[in-house]
């Protein structure tokens, strides 16, 4: 404590950190967490299928254009 008042050096007093201790993170491996709902969509030509929980949207492929799904 550089003056003695409590503050810390300077930029590192509460509030300065990223997530702020309160579940604000991306979780591990930077993922978001999406849920079990939602849709995989075509990146190339827009398709979109309802998302299966036991398959991951980017192991399925387009039934239009055989490209690999992504998660929305």
């Amino acid at each position: 404590m550089p003056r003695g008042d409590g503050t810390g050096p300077r930029g590192q007093g509460p509030g300065t950190g990223q997530g702020l201790g309160r579940g604000k993170g991306r979780g591990r491996m930077g993922g978001s967490a999406l849920g079990p709902g939602g849709n995989c969509v075509c990146p190339s030509c827009g398709a979109t299928l309802p998302h299966q929980t036991t398959v991951p949207c980017n192991q399925m492929t387009c039934p239009k254009c055989g490209a690999k799904m992504i998660r929305q």
